[in-house]
């Protein structure tokens, strides 16, 4: 069989037998794979040092023969992106959109937008502020998946985001609802408040290479991607399992 070559991110990694590694990665090509790299641990030359959560590789592959699993037979680094690995801010975020494109895609559907911005985001976690990323990640994400949230005005009397007015996610189809029209006046999960929306609604207008321009007080990045988190967790019907530590990510200055 002819092998072939594809640029790709190293999403997850598993030990299989005493040799083997399992590789889940997502490939402008392919969409999300995985792949098995045999003798990956003995390796010298054609994985050392590669085959880590988190790079960019150009991989050398053959297709499924009668299972699912491709066959990776060399990786050339393209992106090692060891910060990733090394601080913590930086790992808890990373591993979260990670988390999320494998939540959200099923495999073999590739898409070259969710390519571009995951890989946005990883080089944007080493320069800008971690959570500040993952907020503008999942934002995108949820636009680029057909779940937009309509954040524009509320979808019921037409207030935009000023000074006092807070405003609700609907779960169902991602609309907002100001404070004045919602009939429970308590915040939920769901509540955005000005700062947080506004900062949104330019991360859905801005240029992907123009989204680190943005800009966001560290005591709001928590409130701007909790309200998106639950969103989408209505929507996978599933919970995601790094949130956790995202929600310790809280009042480190989002760095």
């Amino acid at each position: 069989m002819i092998e072939k070559c594809s640029e790709a991110i190293v999403l997850n990694i598993t030990a299989h037998g005493e040799s083997d590694k399992i590789v889940t990665l997502y490939s402008r090509e392919l969409g999300k794979i995985t792949a098995i790299a045999k003798g990956a641990f003995r390796s010298q030359k054609r994985f050392v040092n590669k085959l880590e959560i988190f790079t960019s590789l150009q991989i050398m592959y053959r297709p499924p023969g009668r299972g699912s699993l491709f066959f990776l037979s060399e990786a050339e680094l393209l992106k090692p992106r060891l910060a990733l690995r090394t601080t913590y801010p930086r790992f808890v975020a990373a591993t979260y959109i990670n988390e999320l494109i494998q939540r959200f895609n099923t495999d073999n559907d590739p898409d070259p937008s969710l390519f571009l911005l995951l890989d946005w985001a990883l080089d944007s976690i080493n320069t800008e502020a971690p959570l500040k990323t993952a907020t503008l990640f999942i934002l995108r994400l949820l636009g680029i998946c057909g779940y937009k949230p309509l954040l524009k005005q509320c979808h019921n009397c037409g207030r935009t985001a000023r000074q006092s007015i807070k405003f609700t996610i609907s779960p169902g189809n991602g609309s907002i609802t100001c404070n004045y029209c919602r009939k429970i006046k308590q915040d939920t999960p769901l509540t955005l408040y000005p700062r947080a929306l506004n900062f949104l609604h330019h991360g859905q207008q801005t240029e992907l290479y123009r989204l680190g321009c943005l800009n966001l007080p560290a005591t709001d990045c928590f409130q701007a991607i909790t309200p998106l988190h639950h969103y989408s967790i209505h929507l996978l019907r599933q919970d995601i399992r790094s949130w956790s530590q995202i929600v310790r990510l809280q009042g480190t200055g989002c760095r």
